[in-house]
């Protein structure tokens, strides 16, 4: 049964309000235990007294009066902190090996100031998450209350590497453009033409090519299997049973993450127990990297309530965790989601739900469904003897990457790749993708969970990747893009072993973890399941040689079959929520 809430964020009655005015700290040199000193702007009260503080940590430059100025008005310090080595911080910047020295080493500082209570919550996105994280485990007393977005827990799994793909054009903006110099220089990214940028091989030189060498980068395509490299990078070291802080997890249906904040929830309230556990939340909206920032995202309109005020919500919870305020926040469900196609809110006791009906649709055709998208089917009804589909796969031609699933937000690079729901009919006219489709819903569907393709194929590379969409198509054809997956063929035994490379012609099994969402499939609409083997440049592109990974310039062709039949069942397990 549904619990339908009021939009959320907008019943601020009981939170904290803006009755202060505010004063500025520029550039103080906070000092860390090896002697560097790292840059924070701080944003008071204009008034005497200790406050509790929100602290934030960055490599994007401490400059922004918001949300400092948000959290000042409403009688809270705010401190905003450049990472080592970047901006007005001394030292030098590695993603993450730092930041948990240096975050303990500013919650000491944080405490010995004369406008501190010594209760501190952290709150940001993207890796300004990551660092939260990373002192969620540490214990230190002052820390009572983090709100970590879209950001993974295991950059192997999904982040900078994907179900063992490279995550090409995230790396390659954010490593070989954006963080490899000391200011934020965005601008440069019109100089480069993007297509050719993203199609320069190897890998390994593209940092060299961009004129920015970067030894993380190097760092990034050397680790190409899961090692101490990646474990190291996990942003919580060890189990979440250390993790002593409850989060409120924020992130996007068409963020790159989601899977990871369910993750990061499930292990809280698993793992850590107590109040961590209670009180811990996590809430998904119809947003991509940059939450909550209008209504419409790519080509859909998600209307007025998907937008809300992400500190309004926040501060609810630093009210209460922080305050000791009686917001009204931990008597709520602690799962809240956005249901798309209805676009409303609703709470949840868990994820994934417990009404939740996995079911089974198979993939069925008579050996026509990269030519004939009427040929491709998707039904309940298992497979009987059915022709084999096929398609080529030639890595110097991929299927362009078509709004998705992902954490690009430099808007500049929005021409050539660019998150969100768009019309995919264009990439499902070409060859190389092969599309499954249901029957017109003679009732609404609703998907609410994770999704998985069980798929069986073979190849005649020795390596090559299998890619699944999952679109809701109208009834006037368009078909909207809804969540994806991936899988690089060497590691489907797992992404956390040694990879294998594959015997030619040889059928194996893979299960491709698509993203989590919540959509509702409106009566009339059909269900859609696109298969290919590339998705460029949002993950570099196998080049079907079985070589090292990141090292390759040569390139290719793979010929693909997919198969459907009684002794090779390709099927969709999808989680369909029942109403009563």
């Amino acid at each position: 049964m549904e619990n339908k809430v009021l939009p959320l964020g907008l019943d601020d009655t009981a939170s904290s309000k803006p009755v202060h005015g505010f004063r500025i700290l520029r550039d103080v040199k906070v000092p860390m235990r090896d002697g560097v000193r790292l840059s924070a702007n701080i944003f008071l009260p204009d008034t005497e007294g200790r406050f509790p503080t929100i602290f934030e940590r960055m490599p994007y430059g401490a400059s922004g009066r918001d949300p400092g100025e948000f959290y000042a008005r409403r009688g809270y310090a705010f401190v905003i902190q450049d990472c080592r080595g970047r901006h007005d911080s001394e030292g030098e910047f590695y993603p993450f090996r730092d930041d948990t020295p240096d975050g303990l080493d500013s919650l000491d500082w944080i405490c010995a100031q004369s406008w501190s209570n010594s209760r501190i919550g952290m709150f940001g996105p993207s890796y300004l998450g990551a660092v939260q994280w990373a002192l969620a485990a540490e214990h230190h007393p002052a820390l009572q209350a983090i709100v970590p977005n879209v950001i993974p827990i295991d950059f192997w799994k999904s982040g900078y590497w994907r179900q063992g793909a490279f995550s090409l054009a995230l790396n390659a903006l954010w490593t070989c453009l954006e963080i490899t110099s000391r200011t934020s220089d965005l601008g440069l990214i019109p100089a480069y033409d993007l297509n050719r940028f993203f199609r320069h091989l190897p890998l390994s030189t593209l940092d060299q090519y961009a004129g920015r060498p970067c030894t993380f980068w190097q760092d990034f395509l050397n680790h190409a299997a899961y090692d101490d490299y990646w474990k190291k990078m996990s942003v919580v070291k060890g189990s979440f049973d250390q993790v002593g802080v409850p989060a409120f997890i924020m992130d996007g249906w068409y963020d790159y993450y989601p899977g990871e904040a369910f993750d990061a929830f499930n292990a809280l309230k698993t793992q850590s127990g107590g109040d961590v556990a209670a009180r811990s939340r996590v809430i998904i909206g119809p947003w991509s990297h940059l939450i909550s920032l209008a209504r419409q995202l790519g080509e859909v309109d998600f209307g007025e309530q998907s937008h809300l005020d992400i500190n309004q919500l926040a501060l609810r919870w630093f009210d209460r965790l922080l305050k000791d305020q009686d917001t009204g926040i931990l008597d709520e469900p602690p799962v809240t989601l956005f249901v798309m196609g209805r676009n409303t809110w609703r709470h949840e006791q868990e994820w994934p739900l417990a009404r939740t009906c996995y079911t089974d649709y198979y993939l069925h055709s008579s050996g026509n469904a990269g030519t004939n998208s009427d040929d491709g089917r998707l039904s309940t009804v298992p497979p009987g003897h059915e022709r084999q589909d096929h398609f080529v796969y030639d890595p110097d031609d991929p299927v362009p990457t078509v709004g998705g699933n992902h954490s690009i937000c430099w808007s500049d690079a929005f021409p050539v790749i660019q998150p969100g729901p768009f019309d995919q009919r264009q990439v499902q006219s070409r060859s190389d993708v092969l599309t499954y489709t249901t029957a017109r819903l003679e009732a609404d569907t609703e998907l609410t969970g994770p999704i998985v393709l069980h798929l069986y194929a073979a190849t005649d590379a020795s390596d090559t990747d299998w890619t699944a969409k999952i679109t809701d198509v109208y009834p006037d054809g368009r078909a909207i893009n809804i969540t994806e997956g991936n899988i690089r063929a060497r590691f489907r035994k797992s992404i956390y072993d040694a990879p294998e490379l594959l015997a030619s012609g040889r059928i194996y099994a893979y299960t491709i973890e698509l993203l989590p969402t919540s959509n509702v499939f409106l009566q009339g609409h059909r269900i859609r399941l696109e298969i290919s083997s590339s998705n460029f440049p949002l993950w570099d592109r196998n080049p079907n040689t079985g070589h090292a990974q990141g090292q390759d310039a040569e390139l290719r062709i793979a010929r693909q079959t997919i198969c459907h039949s009684a002794d090779t069942p390709s099927r969709l397990t999808l989680p369909v929520i029942p109403y009563l």
